[in-house]
């Protein structure tokens, strides 16, 4: 995932924004537990959801500590503890770093592919950990990164086929925290399509500059026309995507989930096509 599935910090209360944020760091510490110093590197607020999504249909908030961490040496941030959310959440972003290290050796130019094939190296002892530990999500990315990479090569025009790979990914990382839940599964499915919109849209330029794959760009549509379908097809996805949540109990963890599904989507939605920063205190 790449950083669009977000709360509205606006409308968190304080400890609603501390809990959130301590899950957010309770990712960093788990990374590092698990899996060592360079999986942080590629953390994104995107796991969060499903780890939140994890402990709160199991009506299992993870325990709080003030702790320091390398980004807050000096002062002490409420941290979340050991939780079966948070362990998902670190395995699924192993995996998902890991093949999508593996799309970019297959169609990125030299210098890009060199690079991703270092780092997937890398990462390659980490990513056999996790899918020794998370089997059927493994299969599934394998499985969709070769479905990505067919219909880039065939270079679909077709919106909802291109979303489909990324959105089969997502539902896998869904039905794994909320195990033997359609709904659950269904959410995950439509977050990932919003997921890939938002981004078809925000490199938009740079692909269409470097003749990279876009299915909106291989539709003959500007940048404008590009950001309005992305925005079109998101709001859509939205709806579907409440309509499953509302089907599931997350104890706990509902106001937070609440925000990000009814709030911070729709405003990742309307900031279509612009570069993303992480949520702070007091930003919209």
């Amino acid at each position: 995932m790449f950083g669009y599935v977000l709360p509205h910090t606006a409308e968190l209360r304080v400890r609603e924004w501390h809990a959130y944020r301590a899950y957010y760091c309770g990712l960093c510490k788990e990374l590092q537990r698990e899996y060592g110093f360079l999986p942080r590197m590629l953390l994104n607020y995107d796991l969060v959801l499903p780890a939140l999504l994890a402990d709160g249909t199991a009506h299992t908030a993870a325990p709080t500590a003030p702790e320091r961490c390398i980004a807050s040496p000096i002062e002490r941030r409420p941290v979340c503890g050991r939780s079966d959310g948070l362990a998902l959440a670190a395995d699924a972003l192993v995996l998902t770093a890991y093949y999508k290290l593996c799309d970019d050796c297959a169609d990125e130019r030299f210098l890009k592919r060199r690079a991703a094939g270092a780092l997937r190296l890398l990462l390659h002892r980490k990513a056999a950990k996790a899918a020794a530990r998370r089997p059927a999500l493994d299969a599934a990315m394998r499985e969709q990164t070769a479905a990505q990479q067919t219909l880039e090569q065939r270079k679909s025009q077709s919106a909802d086929e291109a979303a489909d790979p990324t959105a089969r990914m997502t539902q896998a990382i869904f039905a794994e925290a909320v195990p033997n839940s359609r709904a659950a599964a269904r959410m995950g499915l439509f977050i990932g399509k919003i997921v890939y919109y938002l981004d078809a849209a925000e490199d938009f330029a740079a692909d269409t500059r470097r003749g990279a794959y876009n299915v909106f760009a291989l539709q003959g549509l500007s940048r404008a026309e590009a950001v309005a379908e992305a925005q079109r097809l998101c709001r859509m996805c939205a709806g579907e995507t409440a309509l499953a949540y509302n089907l599931l109990d997350t104890g706990p963890c509902r106001s937070i989930l609440d925000n990000i599904v009814f709030l911070g989507l729709p405003q990742s939605i309307a900031l279509a096509g612009e570069k993303r920063a992480g949520p702070r205190r007091g930003t919209v």
